[in-house]
């Protein structure tokens, strides 16, 4: 793989212009003209018109974006896989949701740490939509998240279930509660669309919260009303807000699932993160029936 040639085009169709790549790459334009021609010919298509205004991209280069774009991403991504592992007895890459990096996911790794010292981790936090790119493209081999994408080469199973609790500094009864004081979760569109079900007199408060620490800072600075995971109640708690749970509002339940590629399901290494994660998982959700 030539990433000198990538990197050319991603820079000549950033800067349109071959002198400035020239100068940016600290090489010539005549170099820069020539690496072009021969990423062209591999290409077998012209993937810049040439003109006096500058290097504009034809519809094959605009295309061809993309495909650079994983071509550089791929080989970072072997280059950090394969690299030292003749230290390691094998490793993973592993992502997880970010509103579980603060329990399921570190009581995770701490496991896996534990059954196996030479164990090479690669962790990662993200949102679900691109931890589920991540594992389609290769550059994930476990994702935790909170809302799949069930694609065809993707095998995925839920684990459990995050409870989600209202909790108030105001009120301790649902007829009490009002907008004006409430802070509507939308951490997930299942929690988004469960809320708009359950509570549809509360659909419309004037704030709303996409992420669940952010509800929890918002709750702790400014006080009011929202569903927080079970797990960060006694948090709140103990750092001095004065919080009740509301025990006549309904509970939410947000369903938590572990992805990989199907074809790797039976791989030894990611079996065995799998049950440690469920194995972990036990302490934290309760789990869906056994089939």
């Amino acid at each position: 793989m030539n990433l000198e040639l990538i990197d050319t085009f991603l820079d000549l169709l950033d800067t349109r212009n071959f002198s400035r790549t020239a100068e940016r790459l600290e090489t010539t334009q005549s170099a820069i003209s020539g690496r072009i021609k021969a990423l062209e010919k591999a290409v077998g298509t012209r993937l810049f018109y040439r003109g006096r205004s500058g290097a504009m991209a034809t519809p094959s280069g605009l295309r061809f974006e993309q495909h650079a774009r994983s071509l550089k991403a791929a080989w970072r991504h072997a280059r950090r896989d394969v690299g030292g592992l003749e230290h390691y007895e094998g490793t993973l890459r592993v992502s997880g949701q970010f509103s579980l990096m603060q329990s399921l996911f570190l009581d995770w790794i701490e496991e896996l740490h534990k059954s196996n010292r030479r164990l090479s981790l690669q962790l990662e936090a993200d949102s679900s939509p691109k931890i589920i790119s991540d594992l389609a493209e290769g550059a994930a081999d476990i994702g935790v998240v909170f809302a799949p994408q069930f694609l065809p080469d993707l095998n995925i199973e839920e684990i459990g279930t995050e409870r989600l609790v209202m909790v108030s500094t105001d009120f301790e009864n649902i007829r009490d509660v009002t907008p004006d004081r409430y802070i509507r979760a939308c951490y997930t569109a299942y929690v988004e669309r469960t809320h708009a079900e359950l509570l549809p007199h509360l659909a419309h408060s004037p704030m709303t919260a996409g992420y669940e620490e952010l509800a929890v800072g918002l709750i702790k600075r400014l006080g009011g009303t929202a569903y927080l995971p079970e797990r960060a109640i006694s948090r709140l708690q103990d750092s001095g807000v004065d919080l009740r749970v509301v025990t006549d509002a309904p509970e939410m339940q947000q369903p938590v699932y572990v992805a990989l590629q199907r074809r790797r399901r039976h791989d030894p290494l990611l079996n065995k993160a799998i049950r440690a994660l469920k194995k972990v998982a036990e302490a934290h959700f309760s789990l869906p029936p056994s089939k």
